[in-house]
């Protein structure tokens, strides 16, 4: 892979490689989140690390490990970056990464309803997508540092560290080339803490780990 050049550590963050490989482009559109300039930085490192040569699946999926399993241990969010996995390899779900964790209904936004359509920009309703994180209209921010000072928030650093680890081992970098799917085949899940939906009695309990309970 070619060397990738990291501009904008602080504001909208840009990995850029040659022309030829697009989709080794990172921006915030790539992604859902922004990201402070320690965790572009730890972004940065798995990149090089894992020779990573689509950066968008990893962005997603990372994101998505993050955002669901920040809390949890490795086995926690391996199990959800399997779920993952599992729905991108249905026919049910969309065929990639993105657009399987940021699946769902969008609507535009007020301010570009009355400006040419190559201007607008779209958001999710809110609670009607896949994963509640992307939609529920609080703003995505990996806080890997405080901004102003750039000290480290060392608990949310080491998360984003461990779920772009575990995004590059599903994807098939590094040493775990095949992880396991520790859910048997789940494609969903819930947090059994905090809802009891009333969805999941259709569907075949698997395992709990963690904080969720994992079902298909």
């Amino acid at each position: 892979m070619n060397k990738l050049l990291l501009a904008g550590l602080i504001g909208a963050a840009v990995y850029t490689a040659s022309p030829a490989k697009t989709d080794m482009v990172y921006e915030k559109k790539l992604g859902a989140a922004e990201l402070t300039g320690q965790a572009q930085m730890i972004l940065f490192d798995k990149i090089e690390e894992f020779k990573v040569e689509n950066v968008s699946d990893l962005v997603c999926l990372a994101e998505n490990i993050y955002f669901e399993a920040r809390a949890e241990s490795i086995e926690g969010k391996a199990a959800v970056a399997n779920v993952t996995r599992n729905r991108v390899a249905d026919k049910r779900w969309p065929g990639t990464y993105c657009m399987v964790v940021q699946q769902g209904p969008k609507r535009e936004s007020w301010k570009t309803k009355q400006t040419p359509e190559d201007d607008a920009i779209y958001y999710p309703v809110k609670h009607r997508c896949q994963f509640s994180w992307y939609c529920d209209g609080k703003a995505d921010k990996i806080w890997a540092n405080m901004e102003e000072t750039g000290v480290p928030i060392e608990a949310n650093a080491k998360a984003w560290t461990d779920a772009l680890t575990v995004a590059a081992w599903t994807l098939g970098y590094g040493d775990y080339i095949d992880l396991r799917d520790n859910t048997d085949g789940s494609v969903f899940y819930y947090n059994h803490n905090l809802v009891n939906p009333s969805w999941a009695g259709s569907y075949t309990w698997v395992i709990v780990i963690g904080n969720h309970t994992f079902l298909r």
